[in-house]
């Protein structure tokens, strides 16, 4: 009974949202962090708006300026300070799917990123296709997407950063 009511809950706050089913998520900050790094490059610029699966009501959440950029932003910030001579990072296909359980017996929202990245690190090339999946607790009464989607994208990219230093640092060529 006590789930039934927190569904509910969920559903009329993400509906009473003046009627809208767009969720304005500002990472633009993340995004003006970041150090300019013309060795790493991530491509599929221009999505900007993602559905969240697992609601009853649909919602859509648009990340500013955009989700690809984020990510970018993210993994300069990481790998920048490991950088060295000669390392060429580039990712493309990137996808981003992101998920709410509010029935679950632990309510979480959750992110799966998916990207093919090719390294080039002194003339060696590790090219594979990466995935993370992260999740945070999901607040079924008061679901803050807007904050939640934009923490995700961060630390599913600093996953992501990690694997790549791994096989950056398999290469031997550090």
């Amino acid at each position: 009974m006590m789930k039934c009511v927190s569904v509910a809950a969920a559903t009329l706050l993400l509906s009473a949202c003046g009627g809208k089913s767009m969720i304005e998520a500002d990472a633009s900050r993340m995004v003006a962090t970041s150090p300019d790094s013309p060795w790493l490059t991530v491509e599929n610029k221009g999505a900007a708006v993602l559905p969240v699966k697992g609601l009853e009501a649909k919602a859509l959440v648009q990340v500013s300026p955009d989700v690809v950029s984020v990510i970018q932003a993210q993994l300069r910030q990481s790998l920048q300070p490991k950088y060295f001579t000669d390392l060429i990072i580039g990712c493309r296909n990137v996808g981003v799917v992101v998920s709410a359980s509010p029935q679950a017996d632990t309510p979480v929202t959750s992110i799966n990123l998916e990207a093919d990245c090719r390294i080039v690190a002194r003339g060696k090339v590790v090219a594979k296709d990466y995935r993370v999946a992260q999740s945070v607790p999901l607040n079924a009464a008061e679901p803050r997407l807007d904050v939640q989607v934009p923490k995700l994208l961060q630390s599913a990219s600093r996953e992501l950063a990690d694997q790549l230093w791994a096989d950056v640092v398999a290469t031997g060529a550090h």
